[in-house]
């Protein structure tokens, strides 16, 4: 009879497989492949960086002659570190071929292959003979150029400056062992040769070429990895079904037992309290003395005016920090500060509740812990699990909070996710006065002057309204957090979100900042003191109805549906992050800041990992997704590497027109690319399958 087949089994059968042997080849040929592409990449930036003008010129200026010349060396280390890399990965895909699969029809598809890619590419001759070159002869001679080209058919002298690092084709050409292909690619190139051109042609070569070899061994393996599939669906079902029972707390509910702990919660919680009671010690604190009097007004408070329980940090005799929260018998009883930091299990253990995650904050916890304590001390006569229900049922009430938006109008109220946006009014202001007791006599003039006040600093602003069931004071935390990130979402779709000129001043009220500056000249006969707003252009944010209409589309909806995080897939809080760094952004002044926060939220969705290197992957993948909206694919290329370039420079006091025009043109570009983004929030569970699905792209348009 057949033993039935176990875990064990399985995974002795997904080890063996080959499957499982495939897989693991494919993994070690990746790593000679990733050489040679990442040292084609750091050429590319190289060459790119000397080929951009405004880069360019700078390198090539007197004053930079050692910056430039070293700028020279540096690709040409990148041009040796790139031939050698190409012949490695011919030489080590050609045995891994042999070793594998030789004799088989797949390795005389691939030799056909290699000999249609290669053997007849002038490019991949020239740079397979470049290797060989620099070997035997040394480094090519090379120079950095710079050049004016006059456009077609211009009158006025008008044209463009091409700068650069090439090779002299007639040194390379006195080599006498070139291959026939070899030396008519560099005779047809004409005097000189391009290293950004003939590296980026080669390497868009090779892309392919393993791209097709990666495609055809998996064909060829296609039985093998189903077979390799089944075990490991297998292995699965079996985990799931002999997967050891493990006694859970029952799950809690907030609609079914609120404020009540399962009893085996309970009794977690009791245990823990009991043992952080027996924690709680006599203090002696040491009596400080100050080194001179202070001058420092000072009133005395005596034992009549205190409310509630003294709790204070203080000095031990030790030297070490502690915590009184009470006292017994006229002395003073706590913590020690190793033992308080440990109180954070039992308000991690209590936050284990579902309920009480949602409606209490971790000061609430600590606080009903202390007075529960300052009942029982001594020793404990009733649980603290039944205390901490008893305090929360009394305390946990529904509470709307009102967080004013600076600089923000709305003419009528819509909801954006889980908030409501209205107008603060007039008739609101006279409905939130109403709301007031009777002041006390005599106090009806400090009532009148506060209302005025407040009128003052929120009427006409738009208000996020935020409803929340807990106790008050995590009502207000956790309102203001969910209004600042709605806040930050929202003005995603305000004028100054893809402008670089415009400075967005839109913020919740008391957070709002418009920078401004404030001097005092000095002249004979007096002084003078001015003020003015730094930015030129500031972007406060006046929403009509009608435009209200207008955003109120599945991309506002979708935005609206990433303001509280909890729940969200992996890509929708990467998209959240992105957004909200973005949004961030428009409210800083420097040209600089605002780009480090536009490109920190690119990176946050563009990149797989930050092993990736960043100005390449975002340069290529940006692009695909621009040329998708009819942008020139090259042009979003040029522009990525030379925003690079800009932060890397010294700051300005002020930005000439062109880096104008470049910073305007790169907001515009990861605006659209962050809405595209948004867009796909509820297609895409992850940020890699999204980056996968964009370099797909690129592939079906080659």
């Amino acid at each position: 009879m057949n033993r039935p087949i176990n875990a064990a089994d399985l995974s002795r059968q997904i080890r063996e497989s080959e499957g499982t042997r495939y897989l693991d080849r494919a993994h070690q040929r990746s790593f000679s492949l990733n050489v040679f592409q990442m040292n084609a990449v750091e050429l590319i930036e190289a060459a790119q960086r000397v080929k951009d003008p405004d880069q360019g010129m700078l390198l090539m200026m007197e004053k930079n002659r050692e910056a430039g010349l070293q700028a020279h060396r540096e690709l040409n280390r990148h041009v040796h570190n790139f031939v050698s890399s190409s012949l490695t990965l011919v030489e080590h895909t050609r045995v891994f071929m042999r070793k594998h699969y030789a004799g088989t029809k797949l390795f005389e598809t691939y030799e056909m292959q290699v000999i249609a890619t290669f053997a007849k590419s002038p490019v991949a001759q020239f740079v397979q003979g470049l290797r060989n070159y620099m070997l035997h002869k040394g480094l090519p001679n090379s120079s950095m150029f710079m050049k004016f080209v006059t456009s077609p058919g211009a009158m006025d002298g008008s044209g463009t400056m091409e700068t650069g690092v090439r090779y002299s084709t007639t040194s390379l050409l006195d080599w006498k062992d070139w291959k026939p292909v070899a030396r008519t690619y560099i005779e047809q190139a004409g005097e000189h040769l391009d290293v950004h051109e003939f590296t980026q042609e080669y390497l868009t070569l090779v892309n392919q070429f393993h791209e097709w070899l990666d495609a055809t061994l998996a064909m060829h393996h296609h039985s093998d990895l189903q077979e390799l599939n089944q075990f490991q669906v297998q292995l699965r079902e079996i985990s799931l079904t002999k997967e050891p029972i493990v006694p859970a707390k029952p799950p809690d509910s907030l609609t079914i037992e609120p404020f009540k702990f399962t009893s085996v919660h309970a009794a977690e919680l009791d245990q823990i309290s009991l043992e952080f009671m027996e924690k709680i010690q006599e203090l002696h604190f040491k009596q400080t003395t100050q080194e001179f009097p202070s001058e420092i007004p000072a009133t005395p408070i005596t034992d009549r005016e205190l409310i509630g329980p003294i709790t204070f940090w203080g000095q031990e005799m030790n030297g070490g920090a502690a915590l009184m929260f009470l006292q017994h018998d006229g002395k003073p009883y706590g913590f020690l500060e190793k033992d308080y930091k440990c109180l954070d299990s039992l308000i991690d253990a209590v936050m284990e509740a579902a309920w009480a995650r949602i409606s209490l904050s971790r000061k609430f916890v600590e606080t009903a812990f202390f007075d529960w304590a300052r009942q029982q001390f001594p020793t404990a006569q009733t649980s603290f699990s039944d205390g901490l229900s008893d305090v929360a049922r009394e305390k946990v009430t529904n509470v709307e909070v009102w967080a004013p938006i600076a600089n923000m109008e709305v003419e009528q109220g819509f909801d954006f996710g889980p908030i409501r946006i209205e107008s603060i009014t007039a008739v609101v202001m006279e409905n939130l006065r109403s709301r007031v007791p009777s002041p006390w006599i005599g106090q009806e003039q400090e009532v009148s002057q506060f209302f005025e006040k407040l009128r003052d600093e929120i009427q006409g602003y738009a208000v996020a309204i935020v409803s929340i069931e807990a106790e008050p004071e995590f009502a207000v935390e956790r309102a203001f957090q969910i209004a600042q990130d709605a806040v930050g979402l929202l003005t995603f779709f305000s004028p100054a979100a893809p402008s670089s000129y415009l400075f967005s001043p839109v913020a919740l009220a008391g957070a709002e900042y418009i920078p401004t500056s404030k001097l005092i000249m000095l002249y004979e006969g007096g002084f003078c003191h001015s003020e003015s707003i730094l930015p030129k252009h500031v972007g406060r944010w006046r929403l009509s109805a009608q435009q209200i209409s207008v955003l109120n589309s599945d991309l506002l909806e979708a935005a609206g549906s990433l303001v509280v995080s909890e729940g969200l897939s992996e890509f929708a809080l990467a998209v959240r992050t992105s957004i909200l760094i973005y949004s961030k952004g428009a409210t800083l002044l420097a040209p600089k800041d605002r780009l480090r926060s536009c490109l920190s939220a690119l990176e946050s969705i563009l990149l797989k990992h930050d092993m990736e290197p960043r100005a390449h992957s975002l340069a290529n993948r940006m692009s695909i997704i621009l040329s998708r909206k009819g942008v020139d694919d090259e042009d979003v290329k040029k522009t990525i590497q030379q925003i690079y370039w800009l932060l890397e420079q010294p700051q300005m006091t002020e930005q000439g027109h062109r880096e104008s025009e470049l910073i305007a043109t790169f907001t515009t570009y990861a605006y659209n690319v962050l809405h595209v983004a948004l867009g796909n929030v509820q297609t895409f569970s992850s940020k890699v399958q999204f980056v996968v699905e964009v370099d797909g792209m690129d592939i079906s348009r080659q």
